[in-house]
């Protein structure tokens, strides 16, 4: 008797037969990928291949971008987010999305963390809120002194935490990072990266990124994209990362992780 396949339900997020076009355009075509929950993922792959563009599909950010639409399924427990009956608002407040360049507010630490809170409706608490989002995103101790300071005051490292604070202060399920550590220095990437492996006791982590190290050392697991022939991104090989990176399936995979291609 053939085993029977694992139930969507089991997954964070499923995608299947999902295209996603810009017009007439298909940027990315046959993605069937199931996400594991409390674990992180890395998507990686040359540019160009669509790996930011599925990141987005996750929390439907492509909504904002004229032309965009998919095709196929993005399924988050079980239900498909795409349905005209679901509340992409809502959609974003349960899937986060920390982005390549940090991007506080032009407010007080403080009022970056509590904005979220406040547009959720949270009257109360804020204190111990803004506290316990800070100390999730490892931050805490470096800023408890100065929570009233302009968040554009903070290092680079600081400013992306922050933004991962703000992120996790409206109790996400999944988190989204598209190249959180580009624009930082090795120091600070470690710490992003040790607060990626904390996080995912507890979240699911989603993250784009072009640095092979970085995939090998923080990820779960990895899925490599290339473009095809027409240039639509498409996914090569998903798996667990110690067997992507050191006994790949594919030639084109292993051909990118050796750096003989991409």
């Amino acid at each position: 008797m053939p085993e029977l396949e694992r139930s969507t339900s089991n997954f964070a997020i499923t995608t299947r037969d999902l295209d996603i076009y810009y017009g007439n355009f298909r940027a990315v075509k046959g993605v069937n990928l199931d996400i594991e929950p409390c674990k992180i993922t890395a998507i990686i792959g040359p540019s160009g291949c669509g790996k930011s563009t599925v990141l987005r599909c996750f929390n439907r950010m492509n909504d904002f971008i004229p032309g965009a639409r998919i095709t196929g399924s993005v399924l988050f427990h079980a239900e498909d987010i795409y349905d005209p009956k679901m509340d992409a608002v809502h959609i974003r407040r349960q899937i986060g999305m920390v982005f390549q360049k940090p991007n506080p507010f032009p407010k007080s630490i403080y009022d970056n963390i509590a904005w979220g809170l406040k547009a959720n409706g949270v009257r109360g608490r804020l204190d111990s809120l803004v506290e316990q989002s800070l100390r999730q995103a490892a931050l805490w101790d470096e800023v408890k002194d100065s929570l009233n300071e302009s968040a554009l005051s903070l290092s680079g490292g600081q400013q992306q935490r922050l933004c991962i604070a703000r992120a996790l202060a409206v109790k996400p399920e999944i988190i989204l990072m598209d190249e959180p550590c580009s624009a930082l220095d090795p120091s600070a990437t470690l710490k992003i990266e040790d607060l990626m492996r904390a996080l995912s006791r507890n979240y699911t982590i989603i993250i784009v990124t072009h640095n092979m190290q970085q995939a090998g050392r923080a990820s779960d697991f990895t899925a490599f994209f290339s473009m095809d022939t027409d240039r639509a991104g498409m996914m090569i090989e998903y798996g667990v990362t110690s067997q992507i990176f050191t006994n790949p399936r594919n030639k084109t995979t292993e051909d990118y992780i050796s750096g003989r291609y991409g």
